[in-house]
């Protein structure tokens, strides 16, 4: 409640099985000059006069009603506003700005929502095209392991110079595609000079 001698006042029912229905209460509710917002009911005036008809009205009907320290704009509005408004925030489509924009101007709502949107979207966008360009990568780096087996089945041994040429692939590319095959054992690093010579594995001649 912003205060209980302000101008607005805020109230929520407590309901018993033997007293008044929902649908009595917001008559007596509303006959004392209070309105509905989402789960609560709201009056604004002189709260000390207010407070008591709505007193006098639920005496003996086996309603009581609490006051509500001021509630957050979601929990005044509407089910379907509410749950809308909440679903959107948790997934991150609209921020505290917004819904407070939401509460009181939905205009400026609009415009704060489709930056707030925007940016989820670029985000979603943003992730989807790394992980294509990380399947693309995967795809030709795989693509190259199987040309580097062929062109070490057929030469015995090559340096990562010659690798290179005949891929004509940039130097750190052939770095590392020959770096994971020899971590996964496909391919043996030996050291013949001063040059490192890669062969194929074993296992991998047997295989093919």
């Amino acid at each position: 409640m912003e205060s209980n001698t302000g101008m607005r006042a805020y109230v929520q029912m407590e309901y018993t099985a033997d007293g008044l229905s929902p649908a009595e209460v917001e008559r007596f509710v509303t006959r004392a000059g209070f309105r509905r917002e989402g789960i609560y009911y709201v009056v604004e005036g002189d709260m000390v006069e207010r407070l008591s008809e709505l007193h006098d009205a639920l005496r003996g009907t086996g309603v009581s009603y609490i006051l509500v320290p001021s509630p957050s704009p979601t929990e005044r509005w509407s089910g379907t506003i509410r749950d809308v408004a909440q679903h959107w925030r948790e997934d991150g489509l609209i921020d505290d700005e917004a819904l407070d924009l939401l509460e009181r101007d939905p205009q400026a709502f609009r415009e704060a929502a489709y930056r707030t949107a925007g940016a989820a979207i670029e985000r979603l966008a943003a992730m989807r095209e790394r992980e294509l360009a990380e399947r693309r990568e995967t795809i030709a780096r795989n693509g190259k392991r199987d040309d580097v087996i062929v062109m070490l089945r057929s030469t015995g041994g090559m340096t990562a110079d010659q690798v290179g040429e005949a891929l004509d692939a940039p130097e750190q590319e052939v770095f590392d595609v020959l770096a994971s095959m020899v971590q996964d054992g496909s391919v043996l690093a030996e050291q013949v000079g001063h040059t490192i010579v890669y062969r194929l594995a074993e296992k991998v001649i047997r295989r093919r």
